[in-house]
């Protein structure tokens, strides 16, 4: 198959190495960080970084929905909860190798904003080497990262200048 009609794969949309929290991790840490990072979603790892489950904004927003059954009175009601109380567990994952289009439909079929990427290969441990967002997956809507150089693809943030200085647009993980 011609290299420029090959399959978008995970691996070329993928965020790298992203933020990981423990199950231990207190809930206002993980609200600080969800602050301070611009993502949806966090994979959640063991003390031996395979993947144990995910967190997500709405897992931190049902916290304080006043009909839920954890109804917690302000800030102080975040105080001893850890990402373990609120975390999902049954995780849907996708591999470096796989195509977008298997993202996708994983994604459509369980209403997923958010897939942890992970390597198989370790006697059945899912470490974590990446996550995919919405955003990312609609990268494939556009032609694939031109080559030059002898082949090598141009990869990196989208770069737009403002007068003589660059200025590095934001990618958005909060899907």
């Amino acid at each position: 198959m011609d290299k420029r009609t090959q399959p978008w794969t995970i691996h070329q949309l993928m965020t790298r190495s992203p933020v990981t929290v423990r199950p231990n991790t207190g809930v206002d840490e993980l609200n600080r960080l969800f602050r301070a990072h611009d993502f949806g979603a966090f994979p959640v790892v063991d003390e031996h970084g395979s993947l144990c489950g995910i967190v997500t904004k709405l897992d931190l927003l049902r916290m304080i929905r006043p009909e839920g059954r954890r109804r917690l009175a302000g800030h102080r009601g975040l105080k001893g909860k850890r990402v373990d109380d609120i975390m999902s567990r049954g995780v849907v994952t996708v591999t470096p190798n796989d195509r977008a289009e298997t993202a996708a439909d994983l994604m459509i079929e369980h209403r997923l904003r958010n897939l942890p990427v992970v390597d198989r290969r370790n006697r059945g441990k899912l470490r974590v080497v990446g996550m995919l967002s919405r955003t990312d997956l609609l990268r494939c809507l556009v032609p694939p990262p031109k080559r030059v150089d002898g082949g090598a693809a141009v990869r990196g943030r989208a770069r737009a200048t403002t007068g003589d200085s660059p200025v590095r647009r934001r990618n958005s993980r909060s899907e």
